[in-house]
Order: C-alpha cells, then structure tokens, then sequence
C-alpha cells in the first residue's frame, strides 16, 4: 500500500507542478468567464437599433409601446425631417406609414440591424385592430378571434407489452442541450486524462527509467498507482468546478449573465435521477478510458509514440461522442446497440435517459454492464501492462498487443 501511495503520490505532484495540467483544468472556466465578458460589454455598450417614424399620432403611440432593448422607435414630423436624421447618423432607418396596411421601410446600409419581422408584426397588430374596429367589434370579441389555442404536449413511451407510458415532457431544445453537455464533459475529460496516463507511461519507457523502478515495485503496483493519481488530478479537477459553480450559485442574482443562464433552464424537467445516472456514467466512463489508455501506454517504446497509444481511445470516444449528439433525433437500433456496449454506454446511454428514451431500468442495466466489464477489463489491463512495460517493440500497438495475447496464453 505504501509503494501504491507513493507511485500515486508522483503522479498527482508531477501535473501539480507543471503548467499544462492547470492549463487544461482552468481553460474551460477562464473561457466562460472570458466569454461572459464579451457578452456582458457587448449588451452594456450596445444601443437600440433607432427607427424614426412617419405617420399618424395613433399609429407612432402604439408603436413607441413597443420599445424594446432592441429597437426604438421615434416620432419625427414629416419625410424631410426624417432623412436629415438618417443623412446625419442620428437615425438607423425611416418608417413612413400611411396605413396600418401600407408602410415603408428606408434602412441605413452603415446602421444597425432593424427586425423587420419585430415591426411587420406590430403593425400587424395594428392593422388588426382598426379593421375591427371599422366593423364594428368590441375588444371581448377581438380577444376571442384571436385567442391562440392551448395545445398540451406529453412525452410518451411503450413498454415491451404496447401499454403507453407518460413520461416527463421535454422541449427539444433541451433534449439538444442535455445530449451536446453531457456528451461534450465525458469527451473532454476522456481525451485530457487519457492523454496524461499514455503520456505518463511512455515518457518513462523511452527514458528506460521504468528498469529502474520496477527493480523495487511489481508492475501491477505501478499500474494501478498511476490510475490512481490520475483518479486523484481528476478528483481535483471536478471539486475546482464545484466550488467555481457553488460560488456562481450563491452570487447568481447579482450576476446578470449567470441569472440569465440559470433562468433558461426548466430544472423540473431534468429531475435528480438523471443528475444520478450522468455522474454514475461519468465516473465509470473516466475509469474505463484511463485503464485503456494506461494499457496503450504500455504498448509503445517511447515518447514519440504516445499518440499511437491514443488512437483506439480517441476512436471510441469519438463514436461515443457523436452517438450521444445525434440521440436527440434518432432512437433507432444502432443507437440502442451503443447504449450497452462499454465504452460507448458511458456517453452515449446519459444522452438518451435525459431524452426519455429509455426509463431507469434500462439504465441501471447499462450501469451494471459497464461495472462489470471495467473489472475484467482491467485485470487483462494489468496483466498487459505487466508483460509490456519493459518491452521496446517498434511494431505498433497492435504487434504489441499481439504478443501480450500470446504470452498470456503461455502462461
């Protein structure tokens, strides 16, 4: 245990002291705030669109109701008047209405953008309005033609027995929103901690330090203390978010872009059991990628040849990765198939239990798939890590791999 600890302990301290590990863990929050930035100055400095406007009292009046942050719109006396504003800047466009159902739109081409659906719907309206009121109708009948009718939408599913099952209605905006997040963090955090285990192995291999290391420690010490320490960077990394998104969470009122991000969200609709499965998947994911990843690193002869050691796994995340972004618009069978094949079920079954495709038993089955694969998988892991560790192949992964296999069955 002490010589797992220490092993452990040389991974977690060799990616604290470097530049790249911090790099890696706090882009994803500088570029937030960064962004967040840009758009808050962007919306502070920015001015409505102004729209001078040409036209009978009742009609500017209405229309000045319909001011926004956007558009603006301000009465002037005639045309004349209106085109020294827009000859001097002052303006961004001229609307001259001689009719609610007949009007002109002059747009200034070095102007700012003016919504023309924003003013032919308000004048719309309008026109609506003084047609009614010329036949006649009082504002109780106007209500009623035009009420918009109330449609109720649920999301259903169908057990194997054909019997229609309600369940949580989701928009597709957030269905596109729960695949690309929950498929976009596995992909990322995949890629970063594969990338350092394979990194890790072969650096070690290529100095020929690992002759010396592993005259006083067994390789499956060695093995599991490197995924050990990685688990521990990863450990760090995740209580960073936390605490970042405890503090956005606690002071989101008196940040207006987090108030408006939080604000755009129907938290009922997402519901703690898929909070649950995501992080389960989460977890399950990040350990099945790094013992594959340790595993390709055992299979190159040096440094230079880390980047072959991440090709399988940057495949199979990748599949994964794409296959979780299209569960949004396809349920078919190839899809289903990747939900409960490991590797691919970390990212892609969370996507489709947040869409509602597949209830929590389905779930919790994919669950225990992976759970029990990860343990075969990493003892076969441990055992070609073991047989590769001090072998300097120039073949590739896949010669390597070739002959673990066969050195296992010798054994």
């Amino acid at each position: 245990m002490r010589k797992l600890n220490l092993i452990a302990g040389q991974v977690l301290r060799k990616n604290l002291h470097g530049f790249s590990w911090w790099f890696m863990a706090l882009m994803p929050l500088l570029a937030a705030v960064l962004i967040g930035g840009i758009t808050w100055y962007m919306s502070s400095t920015s001015q409505p669109a102004r729209v001078v406007v040409v036209a009978p009292t009742p009609i500017t009046s209405a229309l000045q109701k319909q001011n926004d942050d956007n558009q603006k719109y301000v009465p002037v006396r005639s045309e004349a008047a209106g085109r020294r504003q827009l000859s001097n800047k002052d303006a961004d466009g001229m609307l001259v209405v001689k009719t609610t159902a007949q009007a002109k739109l002059y747009r200034r081409d070095d102007g700012q953008s003016i919504s023309t659906s924003q003013l032919t719907q308000a004048l719309a309206s309008l026109n609506t309005l003084t047609v009614a009121q010329s036949l006649g109708l009082s504002q109780q009948q106007l209500g009623r033609l035009l009420a918009t009718p109330k449609v109720t939408t649920r999301s259903v599913t169908f057990t194997d027995s054909g019997k229609m099952q309600a369940t949580t209605g989701k928009s597709d905006g957030m269905k596109q929103i729960l695949s690309t997040v929950v498929g976009f963090l596995m992909y990322m955090f995949l890629m970063s901690y594969g990338s350092i285990i394979a990194s890790e192995i072969a650096t070690e291999k290529g100095s020929r330090i690992e002759e010396s290391i592993l005259v006083a420690i067994r390789p499956q010490t060695q093995f599991y203390g490197k995924i050990l320490g990685v688990s521990a960077l990863l450990g760090l990394q995740i209580l960073i978010y936390a605490v970042m998104t405890a503090g956005a969470w606690f002071l989101r009122d008196s940040i207006p872009a987090v108030k408006e991000l939080l604000n755009g969200f129907d938290w009922a609709q997402i519901g703690w059991s898929f909070v649950l499965i995501s992080i389960v998947f989460f977890l399950i994911g990040i350990v099945s990628y790094t013992v594959l990843a340790a595993m390709c690193g055992s299979l190159v002869a040096n440094q230079e040849q880390a980047g072959q050691a991440l090709q399988p796994v940057l495949l199979l995340a990748m599949v994964g990765y794409f296959a979780s972004l299209s569960t949004a618009g396809a349920n078919g069978p190839v899809i289903s198939t990747m939900s409960y094949i490991p590797f691919l079920s970390p990212l892609v079954m969370p996507a489709r239990y947040g869409v509602g495709q597949v209830t929590l038993g389905p779930a919790l089955l994919s669950v225990a798939i992976s759970v029990l694969f990860l343990g075969i998988f990493t003892i076969f892991a441990e055992h070609v890590y073991a047989s590769n560790v001090l072998t300097y192949s120039e073949g590739g992964i896949f010669k390597a791999l070739r002959k673990s296999l066969t050195l296992l069955r010798a054994k």
